[in-house]
């Protein structure tokens, strides 16, 4: 054999095994340790209780009877009428895996017939079948990312918002409104308390409701949209108007228009407006949406492979295959995570001691209950979320209930931080998110830039707020354009489908070649073996989601891979009947069936690159893998077959016309 022919040999050879082991990686490095999620699920052959509404205290009587067996439990609730989701408090795997057996034997002991269930994230995680050392072999299966139409998941579209707050206040003496009717059993509102001056203070005969349809009436008549608009009044004297302003010039426009009403009706009263607090659309906030979302993403381990792309200035397509809880996703895609520490003026106090939500508060000066927002709208935010450095850890309670998230300030606000907790000690400052107060403790003693959040959050809040703080505030809010989730039953009839299409499909072509072509018909198989491979890797390399339109492109591309073969097989019976030997036969049918074979893949190149550019997104995973197939079949074909096909004919078996599928009488 030739030292060239040798060199083809191992080339080929190589370019199998590499090709495969990319495409399909069978060998990888051994799996990092996961996270601890330590919840089990658990069902039984007939289900413990007859209707839902007696699922709350069946849920209750086993959480009681594992909790008298030792076992410290964050959750257990019904799923469904016969699944039980228990979550533990376990920190590491070996307790889970503790809380895993002796949680099955409890449950066994008092209700026979349960049986174990995996989790959906862990009936789709793939596991080794055996690790040596750094190591780990897993049985072949393409790693190419799958689209939602194949996989299953959830398709969501979110529009990222403007926002404009205008807030009104008038003396306390001179409410705007009348005040809201107490509810029973509650304290009166204090309308006949006493002023410093000894005059009662006189409440407007002009109700909530009233108020709230003339000020929306007077912006919709200025061009605003009457859904874009919410009024809301946190105190009697203090009006709250929030807006989907486009611009700095339209927020300061229907500041003046509310601001011109409530004097014109308001005649002898005082109207204070704030600064407008805002955030416009620019040019680049469906980037910076997109670079937020993108590391919330990366940061939950359940989500694999999304895909996010913007549509104009204000919209983003987040596509989340195999997501097994779509509605907690999209709970953390449009959460604003705005963290505010707001310093809580002295007036105010928290209702209680063991106060657990602090949507109600007290003023000690007129004893009333007032709603935070009212609250919030006196305490200035000192410090933000944007103060923080991206560290947040999350921890068990020191009390054993609960759980807490740790944070820390960047280093250049550590000091102005410390500052304003040594200068306000004594007072309450609260930990705001988005608009929702977590905790207020008592500055007790000067912070020197770090600290907890708790709020009774179980495993899985404290993670999702770490998540949040980490990735960061969102520029501008979100709402939900769409929101659809697709299910993983189609897709999976389709890959199989598809599959059984496509090895159907490569049989035919396969004994087509073999028939027409004998010898070099099986060479152009083997061709074809490769290029599949080659196909397969180069999709997993350029991280390319597979949809069903992909599939039926590499289908297709399957047929076309041959014409090359086809072309050149012809030209070289061609050669030989006009009395050529076999090597210059070969040589001879590979060059002239080179123009040809050129212009055909230049054409299909051109077509896949229009039907990427102007197709829509299912069109284009058919234009990518077309594209993908045709380059690939370039190089099987004018290489790798030119290779085989010359080294068979340089050997004794190039002297045998019948097995080029040339008779011998013709020639």
């Amino acid at each position: 054999m030739q030292p060239r022919s040798k060199w083809w040999i191992i080339t080929i050879v190589l370019l199998f095994v590499f090709s495969f082991l990319y495409a399909f990686q069978p060998l990888r490095l051994k799996p990092a340790e996961r996270v601890v999620e330590a919840v089990f699920r658990y069902t039984w052959s007939k289900p413990l209780v007859e209707t839902e509404a007696q699922l709350p205290a069946k849920a209750a009587e086993i959480q009681t009877y594992l909790t008298d067996k030792g076992l410290k439990l964050e959750r257990v609730e019904f799923k469904e009428l016969n699944v039980l989701e228990i979550e533990t408090l376990a920190l590491d795997a070996a307790q889970e895996t503790s809380d895993r057996s002796r949680l099955l034997s409890e449950l066994q002991q008092k209700y026979p017939g349960v049986t174990a269930m995996a989790l959906p994230d862990e009936e789709t995680t793939t596991k080794p079948i055996a690790t040596f050392w750094q190591f780990a072999l897993y049985k072949p299966v393409p790693q190419v990312r799958l689209g939602l139409d194949l996989l299953g998941g959830a398709h969501v579209v979110l529009r990222a918002m403007p926002e404009t707050t205008l807030t009104f206040t008038s003396p306390e003496e001179r409410p705007l409104v009348q005040p809201e009717a107490p509810a029973p059993g509650a304290t009166a509102p204090a309308t006949a308390a006493k002023t410093a001056a000894g005059k009662p203070i006189t409440a407007s005969n002009m109700t909530r409701d009233m108020l709230r349809e003339r000020l929306l009436a007077v912006l919709v008549k200025a061009g605003a949209n009457a859904k874009d608009i919410d009024v809301s009044f946190p105190g009697d004297n203090l009006v709250v108007v929030r807006t989907r302003a486009e611009n700095q010039n339209l927020a300061s426009k229907q500041q003046t228009l509310v601001k011109n009403y409530l004097t014109a009706n308001y005649p002898g009263v005082e109207i204070t407006a704030a600064d407008p607090q805002s955030v416009f659309l620019e040019a680049d906030t469906a980037e910076k949406v997109m670079n937020v979302i993108d590391r919330r993403l990366y940061a939950m381990s359940e989500i694999r492979e999304p895909v996010i792309q913007t549509q104009g200035k204000d919209r983003l397509i987040v596509e989340l295959p195999g997501v097994s809880d779509p509605e907690r996703v999209v709970s953390i895609l449009k959460s604003t995570a705005m963290l505010e520490f707001r310093l809580i003026p002295d007036r105010y106090e928290a209702p209680g001691a063991a106060q657990d939500e602090y949507e109600e508060w007290r003023d000690k000066q007129t004893q009333q209950t007032i709603p935070w927002e009212r609250v919030m709208a006196e305490s200035p935010a000192e410090f933000t979320g944007r103060d923080l450095l991206s560290n947040a850890t999350v921890e068990p309670g020191s009390s054993g209930g609960g759980w807490v998230v740790h944070f820390e300030l960047r280093p250049e606000r550590k000091q102005a931080f410390r500052e304003f907790t040594r200068k306000n000690i004594g007072k309450a400052m609260a930990i705001v998110l988005d608009g929702k107060v977590q905790m207020a403790p008592e500055i007790k003693s000067e912070i020197p830039g770090a600290g907890i959040i708790e709020g009774n959050f179980t495993t899985q809040d404290a993670r999702d707020l770490k998540l949040l703080l980490n990735a960061g505030a969102l520029p501008v809010p979100l709402e939900i354009a769409e929101n659809r989730t697709i299910s993983a039953t189609l897709g999976t009839y389709a890959i199989q489908r598809s599959i059984l299409a496509g090895i159907v499909g490569f049989i035919i072509v396969a004994l087509f070649m073999i028939v027409m072509y004998r010898l070099p018909g099986l060479l152009a198989d083997v061709a074809l073996c490769l290029y599949v491979l080659i196909v397969l890797a180069v999709l997993v390399f350029t991280k390319t989601t597979l949809t069903l339109p992909g599939i039926a492109g590499i289908i297709l591309s399957i047929g076309m891979a041959v014409d090359a073969n086809i072309l050149i097989f012809e030209r070289l019976k061609e050669e030989v009947w006009a009395g050529k030997s076999m090597r210059a036969a070969i040589d001879a049918g590979f060059e002239r069936a080179w123009t040809a074979i050129l212009d055909a893949n230049v054409n299909s190149l051109i077509v896949a690159a229009v039907l990427y550019f102007l197709g829509s997104s299912s069109i284009k995973s058919f234009a990518v893998t077309l594209f993908v197939g045709v380059v690939c079949s370039l190089f099987t074909a004018v290489t790798i077959s030119r290779w085989m096909v010359t080294m068979i004919g340089n050997s004794h078996l190039g002297q045998k016309l019948h097995l080029f599928g040339v008779s011998e009488a013709s020639s």
